[in-house]
């Protein structure tokens, strides 16, 4: 039987805790909840609690712990996409999808022809994408939460590329291999990163500064792809080739 599921922020010691704000207005104001009703919570750190509601009290409530259970639904690989921000709600279509999709973390990142620059609010932007995923992780039923790193410069970047199994910068110059052909060649990759620009693209010299790094440089296709869109095409790309 479907449960409606809610996010705690932290994890339980006990088996009755309290409920407030935002969570406990759409438990009982949205889906009117009431003494008896099973509900499920998770935490973002892999553990699903599977709970009754006990007591309301104003706008808060009181909820029994009946079953504890740890729940991985995450992929098999470990993908991290490192972004151009695009202009304005796409960003925010991108990070919801990245979080249905499985996406471990997100890196926001700071490109020569980047539109948006965040950088002077990167805090207050990161508190707003993480309530994306929250929601996001709600429906879609997975109990870990997408990590989004505060803004990075590409030259920072470049620096921490070496910790992956795989390294990609998606680019369309002639002579970029193409995705799946790459793939093909990396079957045992487990930690993924993945590059990729704004809508105007890498200038050579990233392109360059990247391949000396290590990134290999990949398409998705003959399509020039708005970056929300290949964010999401490439990252479905990713998660089919390496799915169990």
């Amino acid at each position: 039987m479907h449960q409606d599921r809610f996010y705690i922020s932290y994890t339980p010691t006990v088996h009755e805790i309290w409920i407030d704000g935002k969570e406990a207005h759409h438990i009982l104001h949205v889906k009117r909840a009431k003494p008896g009703s099973k509900i499920t919570l998770f935490d973002g750190k892999g553990i699903e609690y599977l709970a009754n509601v006990t007591e309301i009290l104003d706008d808060k409530l009181k909820v029994f712990i009946e079953q504890t259970k740890k729940v991985d639904r995450e992929p098999s690989v470990d993908i991290t996409i490192a972004f151009s921000i695009p202009k304005g709600k796409h960003s925010v279509f991108l990070i919801q999808k990245c979080a249905e999709l499985g996406v471990k973390t997100l890196i926001p990142l700071h490109c020569e022809r980047s539109i948006v620059d965040i950088r002077h609010k990167s805090t207050e932007k990161t508190e707003k994408w993480n309530k994306v995923v929250i929601e996001a992780s709600k429906q879609c039923k997975r109990n870990y939460l997408t990590k989004i790193e505060d803004v990075m410069s590409f030259d920072c970047l470049m620096k921490t590329v070496c910790d992956y199994d795989l390294s990609l910068i998606a680019c369309t110059d002639t002579h970029t291999k193409m995705l799946k052909s790459v793939l093909s060649e990396h079957t045992s990759a487990k930690k993924i990163i993945c590059l990729i620009g704004p809508e105007g693209g890498f200038t050579r010299s990233e392109i360059e500064m990247a391949e000396k790094s290590g990134c290999i440089p990949v398409s998705a296709g003959h399509s020039v792809l708005r970056t929300e869109t290949a964010v999401v095409a490439i990252s479905s790309m990713l998660l089919y080739a390496y799915s169990d």
